[in-house]
């Protein structure tokens, strides 16, 4: 039987590890920063891209929206945090795409969530 060692946290422990927002924002800005990102990347990159953004949103979805819905119910903040996680939510279910330009448009998409969820998740850090 396998045994936990300190150097191992546990799933639990690791769901309330602090996401490194500047990482993500960084990973989006070649993306965002060109007009037809499929002239920059392949196909297979694109796709890359795509997988890495969607795991950035699995992470980032239920992060801004525990601390959203710590806010007042009221609150500005909390309800444009939650608009934000409904559309990643949405851009999450969009396909690969069959051609690199899809790919690219897919890729600008997820990279737009993923900037705006860190947005969120930054302004309503605990202070």
């Amino acid at each position: 039987m396998p045994h936990a060692t300190a150097s191992d946290p546990s799933t639990a422990e690791a769901e309330h590890l602090p996401l490194d927002t500047r990482a993500m924002r960084a990973s989006t800005r070649l993306v965002l920063a060109e007009e037809e990102p499929e002239k920059l990347f392949e196909g297979a990159e694109l796709e890359k891209l795509q997988d890495r953004f969607r795991e950035y949103l699995q992470a980032l979805i239920p992060a801004v929206r525990d601390r959203a819905y710590v806010l007042p119910q009221r609150s500005a903040d909390r309800t444009r945090a939650l608009a934000g996680v409904s559309e990643a939510k949405g851009r999450l279910r969009l396909g690969s795409g069959d051609s690199d330009q899809v790919r690219g448009a897919v890729a600008v998409r997820l990279a737009w969530s993923v900037k705006c969820l860190c947005g969120h998740y930054e302004r309503m850090a605990p202070r």
